[in-house]
């Protein structure tokens, strides 16, 4: 019954929009936001993005229809291994929208610091307005690609934003911005980092490229969760190179558990944690 109505909402609430009648697009947008979430959540058009809002908490998306459970859903995947501590820093790599990120910086508290990597400037306009919502003076925001090389590449503008990635050399099958890409050596150099607590990494079949040329010897990075996408095909498998990379570089490689076939791509997150 809720699922329907939630459903039903969502219908009202895009109609609404379509005809530029935005008022009444989020207050139906708020109440399908706020059954899910159970607790209040105002949501609020700005004329690019929508803003939602609870307690302490927010979210910026492209969509009327965000499900604000999503700033929690993940948090037992990212910290199977890690938890976090005040003061630690945590680099996020492949943010998108930083659904994670609010509770990110709470965990790391005022003195701790949290980086965000984000390759698409979409997604990284509504991480400015996040930080700026929430006031998160421990935010870091770098808007570029990590990858093995230092140069412009081709970045996929899909619909469904979480499926946008680099592309690769000649893939012109897609619709492409061009971005900065940039070694993850040279990004934490400028940094000045003398340590890294925790390295999260979802980029959609990238992740062999960013460690290709990455140099374990000057970095202290204690733990690494590391998102693969061999189920994506053939083109992304990545997993057995992740593996042997953290194995190779002297962290306890981990699954996270328990399998389960409905959230399978869960099934493909690989954990490195300094011996």
């Amino acid at each position: 019954m809720i699922r329907a109505v939630v459903v039903i909402l969502r219908i009202i609430s895009q109609f609404f929009i379509k005809i530029k009648l935005f008022f009444i697009g989020n207050l139906f947008s708020s109440i399908r936001s706020s059954i899910l979430l159970k607790k209040f959540v105002k949501v609020k058009f700005d004329g690019q993005d929508w803003i939602y809002k609870w307690n302490d908490s927010a979210a910026v998306s492209s969509a009327c229809y965000y499900n604000p459970v999503n700033n929690y859903s993940d948090t037992d995947l990212f910290f199977y291994k890690y938890k976090p501590n005040q003061n630690d820093i945590i680099i996020d790599i492949g943010v998108e929208n930083g659904s994670e990120i609010p509770e990110f910086c709470k965990a790391v508290g005022s003195n701790g610091k949290v980086i965000a990597i984000e390759a698409d400037p979409f997604c990284c306009r509504r991480l400015k307005k996040l930080k700026q919502i929430l006031n998160l003076s421990n935010l870091t925001i770098i808007e570029c690609a990590v990858g093995d090389v230092n140069k412009k590449v081709k970045f996929s503008q899909e619909n469904q934003e979480l499926r946008n990635r680099v592309l690769d050399e000649g893939n012109d099958n897609f619709n492409f911005i061009e971005v900065e890409q940039m070694n993850l050596n040279d990004i934490l150099k400028k940094l000045n980092l003398e340590k890294i607590d925790f390295i999260k990494v979802n980029i959609e079949g990238g992740e062999s490229n960013l460690l290709k040329h990455l140099s374990s010897q000057s970095l202290e990075v204690n733990n690494w969760c590391i998102g693969c996408h061999d189920f994506m095909g053939v083109n992304f498998r990545t997993y057995d190179y992740v593996k042997n990379w953290l194995i190779n570089n002297k962290y306890k490689v981990s699954n996270y558990e328990p399998q389960k076939n409905k959230t399978f791509w869960r099934n493909y997150y690989l954990y490195g944690s300094k011996i």
